[in-house]
């Protein structure tokens, strides 16, 4: 086997050695844990606000797990984007929730009221 397959192989079978994943998780769990749970309170504060939007907007409730992925969407770019770049993503996926029939102007007020998202400048 040519050696850049087997420094891959050496290093694979290293950081998946059982003990010193353990050893690893130990020591950053209680760190992994805190931020897990501060991300679900923010997910269910997001949520709780969308739902507001579409009770509002008199959304069938057979609807709402559509429209709260969209709102989930959101949530998970808000985690790596901000500013434009974030306005830009979030019009896209306005756009591919409008495509799968759900109503934009009810997009729009998640976008707005429960993700405090701006829309993208026009150029």
């Amino acid at each position: 086997m040519p050696s850049d397959i087997m420094k891959r192989l050496f290093y694979w079978n290293a950081k998946t050695e059982p003990e010193l994943v353990m050893q690893r998780l130990v020591r950053v769990r209680q760190v992994m844990k805190e931020r897990f749970e501060a991300q679900q309170i923010m997910l269910v504060e997001i949520e709780q606000k969308a739902r507001q939007v579409l009770n509002a907007a008199n959304v069938p409730a057979m609807l709402y797990i559509f429209y709260l992925n969209f709102a989930r969407e959101i949530y998970n770019r808000r985690q790596r984007l901000a500013g434009p770049s974030l306005s830009r993503e979030v019009n896209v996926l306005l756009e591919k929730w409008v495509m799968r029939t759900l109503e934009r102007e009810v997009l729009e007020r998640i976008r707005d009221e429960a993700m405090s998202v701006r829309p993208p400048e026009a150029p």
